[in-house]
């Protein structure tokens, strides 16, 4: 069903495996939708240098668990990228988080050893973004100059409770993260999934006062 709904889509598709997924399942459907993926399930990672911004995607999911893990080869092929990248700003797209965001449900289950990614950041200046799924939710944090982010469920939703550790979901509405290059700038924006009213023309004679009083 994956392979069908992402088929019709008139652009580029560049994805990685998240903890639900069955790696050699996935690379076996979505491989003729993403040849970047290569051929060996356990090692896919890939470079996308088409656009101002070094894109670099590559797998923490780790069989058998929810937990994620980077493995030395993922560490080793990154910090090869980012030496050959040099100063072009580089931005990672991962499933696990690999630092705890405060939500009590979801930190017991990121990235065992981001910290390993984090000594990346430290090291290379030009690593200013890390894009993760996994939490359900939109949550920003940043990181020496990285911002990091976890963007929202395209199906349920996960809280970001403090210190419930239950697993909670919802079904509050789902969307996505847009991100567009503009000029030298890279802008990322929330997109609802869902069904709603609008747009509207706003009225100019009532958005905003003409005189001053």
């Amino acid at each position: 069903m994956a392979r069908q709904i992402l088929g019709s889509l008139n652009y580029p598709l560049y994805l990685i495996p998240g903890n639900h997924d069955d790696k050699a399942h996935f690379l076996e459907h979505l491989h003729p939708l993403c040849p970047q993926l290569g051929n060996d399930p356990q090692n896919m990672r890939y470079a996308v240098d088409d656009f101002a911004t070094r894109l670099l995607f590559i797998d923490s999911s780790h069989a058998g668990t929810s937990k994620g893990w980077l493995t030395d080869e993922t560490i080793s092929w990154l910090e090869a990228q980012l030496f050959e990248g040099g100063d072009k700003p580089a931005t990672i797209f991962m499933h696990h988080p690999p630092l705890p965001l405060g939500n009590a449900q979801m930190d017991p289950i990121a990235c065992e050893n981001g910290h390993r990614l984090l000594a990346l950041v430290e090291r290379f200046p030009s690593l200013t973004r890390i894009f993760c799924g996994h939490n359900h939710s939109l949550t920003m944090t940043q990181y020496r100059q990285a911002l990091i982010s976890t963007i929202p469920g395209t199906v349920h939703q996960v809280p970001y409770c403090h210190e419930d550790t239950r697993p909670y979901y919802d079904l509050s509405p789902a969307s996505c993260l847009m991100h567009r290059q503009v000029g030298e700038q890279w802008v990322s924006y929330q997109h609802s999934l869902a069904h709603y009213a609008g747009p509207w023309l706003y009225d100019e004679n009532i958005s905003c006062p003409t005189e001053e009083r």
